[in-house]
């Protein structure tokens, strides 16, 4: 089947393998300057973007502000249908760097208590103030009587750490937004659930979203969702959340940090799975949920239900199915090990994960002792071009590879979990450009599965020959990834587009 050559391949075997490496430090895990990610700053802003009537204060240059604002909240806001929530800088600058910015800061968030009258401040440090040590703590202490709003510090410069640690660092430090459960307010939300770890605010109203789906099916089995943390969440939901029956993870990884913490303090119990992907999963996680709901019966009734409603088509799609391979990108490590649990379990498929960074068996171990528990043990091929320079899903070099891998391999037996900007020659399902989802759930399973057949019954069909030349341009010069579409120029590599006669194939123009 494989026309691949040793010296093109990293690794290859099974995903346990590969774990046990990486543990003994027998194979790189780091990841090179090219493979850039957003910094600690990036996540924990993205996180508590998604808390509703709350003012982040950037304590920085002005810059960092700006790029929380365009990325997260003007987003949220819009998504959600209310009123523009700023982000404000302390406009960090050569003087605050030589005599500090405690001052500003103080000023800041008077000025913001008093002109927006927020329910929740929150000052994030960037690089700059966390190099020069300003004493962020002392100053929200003392203005905590002074002002209307609750007051937060996140220390999250950039440089103290990956872009996970700030995920987790809000996630675990919002906890103390939360008070203790009572009686009562058990009493109250006896019957919901919150959904922890979502990492992005509201979602779009128009859209099935998948979170939407799994508050869905909680309402479906009889019970309530009282909070999606951090999704358009507010301080009231914030306070009382320990009182739910049970915390769901969104995002095993994500949402374990909060669901711990919340656990440790307070006494939440934690529901953990994978990412619901598939029929498999979605049990899995509804049962998590209705065992500590007390509603198991429920659950297992209204289960039954969803399953029967796609039960016909989703059986056939299985049937035909079965045996066939899946490439699965491996780039977003979460997700593909999501997809290959619903692939293996649900549709009796042969998931290969491909360019699954080393880097990932470190930092999502919580999902890989979790797949690993569940028997899920993933075929893993990562080639030479995941550890080139760019952007290591992007690049015309591991397409390459991949092709050289797949050798003559039956289009019609095969197919490609990916990005739209890959071109191998089989037939590709790219899960991100399902605009009529959910693609949780039962109906996300009958929805996969429906892309797949489709896909597949379409084999004979070449990928568009146009849209490749767009990609990767024969003789063109420098190509911007700003001259094509939106979603083109997000997943573009790190640089430039590639085009042939300026450079090798598959080189950097830049370089």
């Amino acid at each position: 089947m494989s026309g691949i050559t040793k010296d093109q391949i990293v690794f290859h075997g099974k995903l346990s393998e590969l774990y046990l490496l990486a543990k003994e430090g027998k194979i790189p895990t780091h990841l090179q300057g090219s493979h850039t990610r957003p910094c600690k700053f990036w996540t924990a802003t993205k996180v508590l973007s998604g808390i509703r009537n709350a003012v982040i204060i950037t304590h920085g240059p002005s810059g960092c502000a700006y790029g929380v604002k365009q990325a997260y909240k003007l987003t949220n806001c819009r998504n959600s249908g209310s009123y523009y929530e700023p982000v404000v800088s302390t406009d960090a600058d050569l003087n605050t760097v030589i005599y500090g910015g405690e001052r500003n800061l103080r000023e800041a968030i008077l000025e913001v208590d008093r002109k927006y009258r927020p329910e929740i401040i929150i000052v994030a440090t960037s690089c700059a103030t966390g190099i020069i040590g300003d004493n962020v703590d002392a100053v929200v202490g003392k203005l905590k009587g002074e002002i209307g709003a609750e007051i937060m510090p996140i220390h999250c410069e950039g440089f103290a750490g990956d872009y996970r640690t700030g995920f987790d660092l809000v996630f675990e430090q919002i906890v103390d937004f939360m008070e203790p459960p009572t009686p009562e307010k058990r009493e109250t939300l006896k019957h919901s659930v919150n959904i922890v770890g979502a990492k992005m605010g509201p979602e779009r109203t128009e859209v099935d979203t998948d979170v939407k789906e799994l508050v869905r099916l909680i309402h479906g089995m009889g019970a309530d969702v009282h909070a999606v943390i951090a999704g358009n969440c507010t301080l009231a939901q914030l306070k009382a959340a320990p009182s739910a029956a049970v915390n769901c993870a969104l995002c095993l990884d994500l949402g374990y940090p909060i669901g711990k913490a919340m656990r440790d303090k307070h006494g939440t119990p934690l529901n953990s799975t994978i990412l619901p992907y598939g029929i498999a999963a979605t049990e899995k996680w509804l049962m998590g949920a209705a065992k500590h709901l007390g509603m198991e019966e429920q659950a297992q009734a209204f289960m039954q239900a969803e399953y029967d409603a796609v039960k016909e088509e989703y059986e056939a799609a299985k049937q035909y199915l079965e045996g066939k391979l899946a490439i699965v990108e491996g780039h977003d490590a979460i997700k593909s090990l999501s997809i290959a649990h619903m692939l293996e379990k649900d549709f009796g498929m042969r998931p290969v994960i491909y360019n699954f960074h080393p880097w990932s068996a470190q930092a999502r171990e919580t999902s890989i002792d979790y797949l690993l528990e569940t028997g899920v043990d993933p075929e893993i091929l990562i080639t030479k071009g995941t550890l080139a320079f760019g952007k290591y899903e992007s690049m015309q070099q591991t397409e390459e590879e991949l092709m050289a891998f797949l050798g003559s391999t039956n289009p019609a037996e095969t197919v490609y979990f990916g990005s739209s900007l890959s071109f191998p020659h089989i037939p590709l399902v790219d899960l991100n450009a399902i605009l009529n989802r959910p693609r949780f759930g039962y109906r996300g399973a009958l929805k996969v599965a429906e892309c797949i057949t489709t896909s597949l019954a379409y084999a004979f069909r070449p990928r568009s020959s146009l849209t490749k030349q767009i990609v990767f341009p024969k003789n063109a010069g420098l190509a911007s990834g700003a001259s094509l579409t939106s979603k083109l120029s997000n997943e573009l590599p790190d640089c430039t587009i590639y085009a042939e006669h300026r450079r090798g194939r598959g080189q950097c123009m830049m370089n």
